[in-house]
C-alpha cells in the first residue's frame, strides 16, 4: 500500500506540473497570437508570414488545449485512486484481528470474484481465481 500510495501521489505531482505548464504556455501563445496580429494590423508583418505563424500557433494551441483536457482526465482518476487506497487502508483498519471470515468481511473486502476454466497442466486439475477487491481492484502482489 505504501508502494501504491507512493506512486500515486508522485504521478499527481507530476500531472500537475505538466497541466500547469501546458496552461502557462496556452496563455503566452494567446499574448503571442495577439501581438502577431497587432504587427499585421500596423504594417510590421506581411499577412502571408502573419498567416503562417498564427497557423502555427494555432496548432500548436489546440494541441496544448487536448494535452490539457487528458492531464485534467488523468489528475481525477489518481485523485480517485488516491480516494480508494485511503477507502481500503480504513477498511483494512477495521478487520486488523479477524478471527474468522464471515460473509459481512467478504463483502466489505471483496467486490468479485472470477472463476476461470479448470486446466491440466502436469497432469493435476488446476483452476485459476481472481479476486477483485473492494477500493482497489486486483491486486497484484
Amino acid at each position: 500500500m505504501k508502494k501504491s500510495r507512493a506512486e500515486s501521489d508522485r504521478s499527481l505531482r507530476e500531472h500537475r506540473r505538466a497541466l500547469e505548464q501546458a496552461l502557462n504556455r496556452i496563455a503566452r501563445l494567446d499574448g503571442i497570437i495577439q501581438r502577431l496580429y497587432e504587427d499585421n494590423l500596423e504594417g510590421r508583418m506581411s499577412d502571408e508570414r502573419f498567416a503562417r505563424m498564427s497557423a502555427s500557433y494555432k496548432t500548436e494551441q489546440h494541441t496544448l488545449e487536448a494535452r490539457v483536457a487528458e492531464l485534467r482526465t488523468l489528475l481525477t482518476d489518481a485523485q480517485d485512486k488516491q480516494v480508494n487506497i485511503d477507502r481500503f487502508l480504513t477498511l483494512v483498519r477495521k478487520y486488523t484481528d479477524i478471527q474468522e471470515l464471515t460473509a459481512e468481511v467478504l463483502r466489505e473486502f471483496v467486490e468479485k470474484v472470477h472463476v476461470h476454466q479448470t486446466q491440466r497442466i502436469d497432469g493435476q486439475k488446476v483452476q485459476r481465481l481472481q479476486v477483485v477487491y473492494n477500493c482497489i481492484g486486483e491486486f497484484q502482489a
